[in-house]
Formats: C-alpha cells, sequence, structure tokens
C-alpha cells in the first residue's frame, strides 16, 4: 500500500507564492501607517468643522427650548420670568421676576420654591457681546441660585439685560446671536414678542458682523 501523499505545504513549488505570502514587513507597516497619518491630517479639518457645527446646531436648539421654557414658567406660575446671558460666553439662567432682585411672591400663605434653571452651551459656543451702550444687566445675587450646585459661579457673572416673559406668554422683539470662534456661521434666535415664539435661523456669510 502507497502512503499518502504529504498534504499541501508552502515549501512545495507547485503552490503560488501569494498562497505562502509571509505577514507584512516592517517596511510595510511603516508605509501603511504613514498612509494613515496622512488621510486623518487631510480630513482631520473637515471633521473638526463638522463638529463646530454641529454644536452650534445643538447650542441654538438649546438656547431656543431654554427661551420658550422660559415663557412656559411664566404662564404657569401667573408672573414675570426672565431668561438671561452671558455676553460672550456661554452661561445663561431662567429667573422668576422681571429684575436681577427677588420676585414677590403669590399671595395663600405656605412656602413657595419657584423654578429657576441655568446651564452652558456646549464646545465653545457663545453669546455674542451685547453693543457698547447697552444697559439693564449685571450680576445678581447669589441667593437667587439658590439650590443649584454652581450658585457661586453663577453670582461672578456679568449677565444681560433680562429677557421678559411675562403672564400672558408674551414678550419683546429681540434677537441673540451665537457663534463660534473656529467659525464664520452665526446663529440668530429672533424672539417674536406677541406670540413668544423663537425663530432660529444660520448665517454662513463671511461677512456676517459678529
Amino acid at each position: 500500500m502507497q502512503g499518502r501523499s504529504p498534504g499541501p505545504s508552502c515549501h512545495n513549488r507547485q503552490f503560488a507564492p501569494r498562497t505562502c505570502r509571509p505577514g507584512l514587513t516592517l517596511l510595510e507597516m511603516v508605509v501603511v501607517l504613514a498612509l494613515l497619518a496622512t488621510a486623518m491630517a487631510v480630513s482631520w479639518p473637515a471633521m473638526q468643522k463638522l463638529a463646530t457645527r454641529q454644536n452650534l446646531a445643538q447650542a441654538a436648539e438649546t438656547a431656543r427650548i431654554r427661551l420658550l421654557s422660559a415663557r412656559i414658567h411664566a404662564i404657569d406660575q401667573g408672573m414675570p420670568y426672565q431668561f438671561r446671558f452671558e455676553p460672550g460666553g456661554s452661561r445663561f439662567c431662567i429667573l422668576p421676576g422681571d429684575s436681577a432682585t427677588e420676585p414677590p411672591l403669590p399671595s395663600g400663605g405656605g412656602t413657595i420654591r419657584l423654578p429657576i434653571a441655568a446651564g452652558k452651551l456646549p464646545g465653545k459656543v457663545q453669546f455674542d457681546p451685547l453693543q457698547i451702550g447697552t444697559t439693564g444687566g449685571g450680576m445678581i445675587l447669589e441667593a437667587r441660585f439658590s439650590g443649584l450646585p454652581d450658585a457661586r459661579d453663577l453670582a461672578i457673572i456679568n449677565w444681560s439685560p433680562p429677557i421678559i416673559f411675562e403672564a400672558d406668554g408674551s414678550s419683546d422683539d429681540q434677537t441673540i446671536q451665537l457663534s463660534d470662534p473656529n467659525s464664520d456661521t452665526i446663529y440668530s434666535l429672533t424672539l417674536r414678542g406677541l406670540t413668544g415664539g423663537v425663530l432660529v435661523t444660520r448665517d454662513s456669510s463671511t461677512n456676517a458682523a459678529k
């Protein structure tokens, strides 16, 4: 009886070289890594630009929701509510009343805790600085932020003048702009005073005023 022929082997010349090809050499690995690094370097600016656009869009939606939240609080509580932002910064807050002082509580007795809120825009997105000569802003006492974990930090911010929502949900016509130092895109939030609605628009013009 004849013995079985040996199985396929890399030492058998009848097989194509590619079947027995060894792993990548050090030089090949260096070339592959260099190509990957080049591809990343080329695509990184585009990825960064996309992330900035997404942050701006998210920030605009966040500000819009918070403005509408202040309006809802005003209607629910039957009293004015205010939205303030940090000019040239990313902070915002929602407080009862139409000024920096503590608002009078509705009659009826008991302990009433009026809802307050504060937050921050994502990434490097910031509210545009106010025009020179704008008045009505300033610091707010820490006691107004009682219950918030960052009350002390909020009390040292130089806030914008309040955007006030009346108990019927109405306000004044106003526009807030959001920008990012790494982008030429500006998002504008236009407040329709009579209805309290907020319209978000985007301006990608390089000539857009900041």
